[in-house]
């Protein structure tokens, strides 16, 4: 991780950042720390960056162009593009879930404001996040600036020496960490929490768990309130088809060509399967001449990699037969592949296979057929191509 900071006081960032676990890792190369002073790029022989305001107020304005210049002098000397932050009460304020995705960057460029803020116009120009600290006016960026890059350096690797600190502390699932204890075993009349010294990892675990909940809940609800919602999301999302499980989806002819409600979007429903990396395999009873007669017909043949044709089969074999050799041909698995079925016959016989069934059908009494019960759902068109982003 580098970081790049344009500041009218370079010294304080230097000096601020170069100790302790920030300077460790400085010192070791797992990060690297510059800053530059904005005023070695004003045009004026005094290094004067600042200027009144337009319409009147109190106090000065940074100036466009040294700012400009610093910024693109920066980002030729990085030799690419980076994400400029602007530490301001106006921006996102700066949590957690940020520091991670901030981490993940190979350079980092942070603009320090000064006096009563920097040139809009400029800001407009270069900087891609505004990100605040909190709601309160400081004098300047650079104590905000040290802040997010204290809190992103511990996630880079190499930083801290136990990989887990950055995991475990605070605000980890939007929890608070939990209660800490050293020696002594007794102080001043309170004990360490028996649970810890009982040398039970699992438990020692669960009761932290336990303490990092009851802790929020007490001393910060609204993060607690979103802890609540995102473990409802994953219950939610436990419960949904994993994406990772489906890897084809199959055709039969008849659901694609008698189903003259689907017809007429072949292509952009078989475009969607490829450009999701998925398998297309299609069975037909029709003979082979005649399955690619339709499929050329339609400009779809190309887009398909597996075809069955029940003509073929060296033995007369049922629908649920085809289905099995289509699993063995295409070397998916049951809970891989998704048959789009247009009869009921084929939906029987695909559940007989133990294949996932997506019944696409344009009879509207057919979908209220208590015979129909059993099936996975019954989708239309429009259904069945959200279906398959979703899977």
């Amino acid at each position: 991780m580098n970081y790049h900071v344009l500041t009218l006081f370079p010294e304080m960032i230097l000096t601020g950042l170069n100790t302790s676990i920030i300077g460790r890792a400085i010192e070791n190369g797992s990060i690297r720390l510059e800053a530059f002073n904005i005023r070695d790029y004003s045009d004026n022989k005094h290094g004067k960056v600042d200027d009144y305001p337009y319409g009147g107020g109190a106090g000065m304005v940074m100036q466009a162009e040294p700012v400009y210049q610093a910024c693109e002098a920066l980002k030729e000397r990085i030799g690419h593009e980076a994400r400029v932050i602007y530490v301001t009460p106006q921006g996102s304020v700066f949590n957690q879930s940020m520091a991670q995705e901030l981490a993940r960057e190979e350079d980092l460029i942070f603009l320090c404001g000064h006096y009563e803020g920097v040139d809009e116009r400029v800001l407009e120009e270069i900087v891609t996040d505004f990100i605040s600290i909190g709601d309160y006016v400081l004098t300047g960026g650079e104590l905000p600036a040290m802040v997010m890059i204290d809190a992103i350096s511990r996630l880079v690797p190499g930083v801290l020496n136990n990989a887990d600190s950055a995991e475990l502390e605070s605000f980890h699932d939007n929890l608070l960490e939990y209660p800490q204890y050293s020696r002594p075993k007794e102080w001043r009349g309170k004990e360490v929490p028996p649970i810890l010294l009982s040398g039970a990892h699992e438990s020692v675990e669960d009761w932290r768990r336990e303490q990092s909940i009851l802790r929020t809940k007490k001393y910060r609800p609204d993060l607690y309130h979103m802890f609540q919602k995102e473990q409802k999301q994953k219950v939610l999302e436990s419960k949904k088809p994993s994406r990772k499980k489906l890897k084809g989806v199959l055709f039969t002819l008849e659901a694609i060509v008698d189903g003259q409600f689907l017809r007429p979007y072949l292509k952009e429903i078989f475009t969607l399967v490829k450009e999701e990396k998925l398998f297309l395999g299609l069975i037909s009873e029709q003979m082979r001449n005649q399955t690619e007669q339709i499929l050329r017909q339609d400009g779809i043949r190309e887009m398909i990699d597996l075809i069955i044709c029940k003509e073929e089969s060296e033995e007369e074999k049922s629908r649920a037969d085809l289905y099995l050799l289509a699993l063995k041909e295409s070397g998916l698995s049951r809970k891989e592949l998704l048959v789009f079925e247009g009869t009921r016959s084929g939906v029987h016989a695909a559940k007989e296979a133990g294949i996932r069934i997506v019944y696409l059908s344009d009879k509207k009494q057919e979908k209220k057929s208590e015979n129909l019960s059993y099936y996975k759902k019954i989708f239309d068109f429009v259904e069945g191509m959200a279906l398959i982003r979703k899977l």
